[in-house]
């Protein structure tokens, strides 16, 4: 999996109540501010389209908390396999604790 933005969120991560927004798909994990929209920080292989036309979920981080939006394209189990990959590469490690919700419901990543 490749990692793209992680240089603009990693000074964030020392600041209390932070918030950013991520893409996730196979091919790997896109890291951004929230002033920019999911649909604009597309990266190769690797976007999210309004309607399920994009390849990639869209979610929200913040402080112990990973928010994935429903995408039609995305199972759990899908959706579980790949945060499993992510929560792996060491730049996300601060993530490997948090709650993760996909559709408002919280993933257990035992079974992956």
């Amino acid at each position: 999996m490749i990692i793209y933005g992680y240089d603009t969120i990693s000074s964030m991560l020392e600041l209390d109540g932070y918030q950013f927004k991520m893409l996730l798909n196979e091919i790997g994990v896109v890291l951004f501010p929230c002033t920019t929209e999911h649909r604009d920080a597309a990266q190769p292989g690797i976007h999210y389209a309004d309607d399920y036309q994009g390849n990639a979920l869209a979610a929200m981080v913040q402080p112990g908390r990973v928010e994935f939006r429903y995408h039609r394209q995305f199972s759990d189990q899908r959706v579980k396999q790949l945060v499993a990959r992510m929560l792996k590469l060491p730049e996300l490690d601060f993530a490997r604790e948090f709650v993760v919700t996909y559709q408002a419901r919280t993933l257990t990543l035992d079974d992956v």
